[in-house]
Order: C-alpha cells, then sequence, then structure tokens
C-alpha cells in the first residue's frame, strides 16, 4: 500500500457518485420500449421540467423543440434495437430558456438491464450557447469585412474621379480609410466589452478630435442614440462628410461655433449638425458634390432615413432622422 493511502471517508457510494455526476451536469435514465415509459433521476427531472420519476415518453418528445423532435425521436428509438454507442443532441423548450441536452448511451441488449435500456443524459447548454455565439460572430465578421471591401472599393472608385492630382487622390483616400479604421476600433472594442452597439456620442467625438484645437464644438448626443456594429461604418462616414466640408467651408475653416444634437424620440433617431456662419471669403460648398452623394446613399439607401440640409448667412443646418430597427 502507498504510504498515507488509508484514509476514512474515500469509499464510493450511490449517493456520492450520484452527487459528484450531477455536479457535472450529468443525469441516469432509462426507457422501456415495450411499455413506453422513462426512468429519470433527480437532475433529469429537472431537466426536463417533470416531479414524475416515470414518465411517458410521449409526454417527453411534446417538450422537445419542434425543429429536433423528428431525428431526435428516430435516434432514441434506435437505441433500443442498434449496438452501437451512439449520442445525439436536442433542444428541450424554446428560446430564450432552451435546453440542450445530449442522450448518450450503448443501444440493444448490451445497453439492457431487464426492460430497461439505460444510459445518461448530459446538459451541454453552455457549450452550444458557446458555439452559437462563435458561429454569430465568425458571420458578423465575414460580413463586416465584405461591407469594409465594398466601402473600400466604392471610396477608391468615386474619388479617383474626383481627384485634381495624384496628391490630393492619396491624401483624400487615405483620411477616408482612416475614418474606417476609426469605425472599426470603435466596433471591435464595443464587442469586447459584449456590447455590440457603439455609442454616437463617441464616436463622433473621435472624428472630431482633430478639428478640437481652435473651434467651439460641442456634442450632446444621448446614451440612446447608438449604431448596431453592423453601422458603425455607416455613421462615421457622415460624421467624416460633414466635418470635411466644415473643414473646408464652415465653421470649422476658422475657429467657428459647431452643435452637434442628438435624441431618440418614438423609435426613431434625429440628429442635428448645426454650424455658425463661415468665416468671411470662405468659399461655399453647392451641395452637388460626392460628399452630399454620399450623404444620400447613406442616410436613405443603408439607414432607410431622410435629411435636410440648409445653407445661408447665418451658417449651415443639418438634419437626419433615421429609423431605429
Amino acid at each position: 500500500m502507498v504510504e498515507g493511502t488509508d484514509l476514512t471517508g474515500d469509499e464510493w457510494t450511490l449517493a456520492s457518485f450520484t452527487a459528484a455526476i450531477h455536479r457535472g451536469g450529468v443525469g441516469m435514465w432509462a426507457w422501456a420500449p415495450e411499455a413506453r415509459l422513462a426512468r429519470l433521476d433527480g437532475l433529469c427531472m429537472a431537466f426536463w421540467g417533470t416531479t414524475e420519476p416515470v414518465v411517458s415518453i410521449d409526454a417527453l418528445f411534446a417538450k422537445v423543440n419542434a425543429e429536433d423532435r423528428p431525428k431526435m425521436m428516430l435516434d432514441w428509438f434506435a437505441s433500443a434495437t442498434s449496438p452501437k454507442a451512439y449520442s445525439f443532441d436536442f433542444r428541450i423548450g424554446e428560446d430564450p430558456d432552451v435546453r440542450w441536452i445530449s442522450a448518450r448511451g450503448i443501444g440493444g441488449d448490451e445497453g439492457r438491464v431487464g426492460a430497461w435500456i439505460q444510459a445518461i443524459f448530459l446538459d451541454i447548454t453552455d457549450r452550444k450557447r458557446a458555439e452559437d455565439a462563435e458561429r454569430l460572430m465568425t458571420l458578423e465578421l465575414a460580413h463586416r469585412v465584405s461591407n469594409m471591401f465594398t466601402v473600400a472599393r466604392a471610396l477608391t472608385n468615386i474619388v479617383a474621379r474626383e481627384a485634381e492630382s495624384t496628391a490630393s487622390f492619396a491624401e483624400d483616400l487615405s483620411r477616408r480609410f482612416h475614418v474606417l479604421h476609426e469605425a472599426t476600433t470603435l466596433a471591435t472594442r464595443s464587442h469586447g466589452l459584449e456590447q455590440g452597439d457603439v455609442r454616437l456620442r463617441d464616436l463622433a467625438a473621435r472624428i472630431l478630435s482633430p478639428y478640437l484645437q481652435g473651434a467651439n464644438i460641442a456634442v450632446d448626443i444621448e446614451d440612446a442614440a447608438v449604431a448596431a456594429p453592423d453601422r458603425v461604418d455607416d455613421y462615421a462616414m457622415i460624421f467624416h462628410e460633414l466635418a470635411t466640408n466644415s473643414a473646408k467651408y464652415g465653421a470649422l475653416a476658422n475657429g467657428g461655433t459647431l452643435n452637434l444634437v442628438g435624441r431618440v424620440v418614438d423609435h426613431a433617431l434625429t440628429l442635428d449638425w448645426t454650424e455658425g456662419a463661415a468665416p468671411s471669403g470662405s468659399a461655399k460648398a453647392d451641395g452637388t458634390g460626392f460628399g452630399s452623394r454620399l450623404l444620400t446613399q447613406t442616410i436613405e439607401r443603408s439607414l432607410a432615413g431622410q435629411f435636410q440640409r440648409t445653407i445661408d448667412d447665418a451658417g449651415l443646418h443639418f438634419r437626419m432622422i433615421v429609423p431605429i430597427r
């Protein structure tokens, strides 16, 4: 005997064994094919939401998720005759309270004790939820990457048409790609915090940060005004276009005032971008260039919203209204 192994209280009992496997999410059950009955231990009773240790298998089948029920029943009945080891997964209940269960055992005569075929149920809910979350994240990432390439290709084509020189083309395109990078960084950081949406106040502040010196900028966007991860790029491009135009023709060109206000009312987001008068001698945007086309495409087509822009001697007022999905 190895020294120190003569300990007391180390005997396995049925109670201690049952408690140990229950802590691991494993329940014991059996079923009688001829009688169409199932016998459940305490944990399996909790799985199925019943207080009866012996129940009809048809009553259990009725609790199985409708999408999983046909295949689950075929696999269940196959265990009565097939001598092979089996494992099949199914859901009990409906979302959001669904429970994932894996039935495992040996079928046929090898798994039979008298009239009962014995097996286990294993609670795999946490694993399935983790797999679903990973699958959704992968699909979303693929979607976002595809969208970014589409945006990058469109920007490259349009900027190339508008550019007056190679240098201006490179500078403009680089600036716009930087905006996309900023938006992606915010969205990724938001995912890390398990908060899928990005606050528009944070996004606007990030994009306006290069203009803070020498300008009077006030951003007042309430917390409820957010962008879903797949819409962050849209809002980033909108803020970038407005800031770029302001830096060329408006308040940001020479220490003017800019107020950005965002409110959510009646399932709609309203953003008001208001600038003071442009400095004397500054050119004025005519509202027909690439920026205007980009705003129209982004707000009306991508976000299903609408916008109005007014430019006069008092300055500029831009308002966009976007439905909240």
